[in-house]
């Protein structure tokens, strides 16, 4: 069957392009000798894909249109080779050896930075409350004495 895949393929491509070589074209003969399934299979295609197109009339294709499709393929070719200089300076950069510690440095330091605002924040919220709280005391014990509401055991702790 292996086989077979490989002559289909050499039928749909080569053969029908006028590109097969002798050595080639021979064994290709061989083997559509032996295998009905392959003569069939080369049958139908020239009798599908090639026996249509060869009463048709061969125009000429403008010189423009070969121009146009040349520059085409050359633009396309320009493009893609712009993409993969770009991506190779990337891989570049990053697989640079010396710029690996320095990258490993700068993550570092930020995530240290980070750490240690964070904390100075959080502190800072806790000593923000602390303060509240004491002025609420004494606001209240102040408010306790002027009112002389409360023993003599809260006013001491308060």
């Amino acid at each position: 069957m292996k086989k077979c895949e490989h002559f289909r393929d050499l039928i749909l491509t080569d053969h029908i392009d006028g590109q097969l070589d002798k050595n080639a074209a021979g064994s290709l003969e061989n083997h559509l000798l032996k295998c009905s399934d392959c003569r069939e299979f080369f049958k139908e295609i020239k009798d599908k894909a090639t026996l249509p197109w060869a009463q048709a009339l061969r125009q000429p294709v403008p010189a423009e249109l070969w121009i146009k499709i040349q520059e085409k393929i050359e633009n396309e070719e320009r493009s893609s080779d712009l993409i993969s200089d770009l991506l190779d300076r990337i891989k570049g950069l990053i697989v640079y050896p010396r710029l690996v510690p320095v990258l490993a440095s700068l993550v570092l330091m930020l995530l240290v930075g980070s750490v240690t605002v964070n904390t100075i924040q959080i502190k800072q919220a806790q000593e923000k409350d602390q303060g509240e709280y004491l002025v609420s005391l004494l606001s209240s014990s102040s408010q306790a004495e002027s009112n002389d509401l409360g023993t003599p055991i809260e006013h001491y702790f308060l």
